[in-house]
């Protein structure tokens, strides 16, 4: 007997893809709070409206995946990680303590590139260690 799925009815799918978009969500605002960083200067940094970076933190609008690789290096995360309930290299971001106040765009990109050097130093490290 085949059983019909109603409008009404959720599909785990959907259940799974609201999880993650509100993991990204709660992350994004998480780690830019955690860092310091206001709306406005994540919005410079990516070029988009401060309204975006709402919209991304609320979950009212879908995060582009070169957003999330973007705010994946300047949140010293891997970008797997901004899906995940809590994002295991949070330690890491406590070894970047900026005045966000004072930075400018351009701050945001030198440092985003100087995090990702630290963060493949971080991997080989381990796994050299590993070996």
């Amino acid at each position: 007997m085949a059983t019909f799925v109603t409008p009404n009815q959720i599909t785990l799918f959907e259940i799974k893809s609201l999880t993650i978009k509100t993991m990204l969500s709660e992350n994004i605002r998480a780690l830019r709070k955690k860092q310091g960083y206001t709306q406005e200067q994540i919005a410079d940094y990516l070029g988009i409206s401060t309204a975006a970076v709402t919209q991304y933190e609320t979950g009212t609008r879908v995060v582009p995946a070169t957003t999330v690789s973007k705010l994946s290096i300047l949140f010293t995360v891997e970008e797997y990680e901004m899906y995940q309930e809590e994002p295991q290299q949070m330690q890491l971001l406590s070894a970047f303590a900026f005045r966000a106040d004072e930075l400018q765009t351009k701050d945001l990109k030198s440092i985003s590139e100087f995090k990702k050097i630290v963060l493949n130093y971080f991997h080989l490290s381990t796994a050299l260690q590993n070996e």
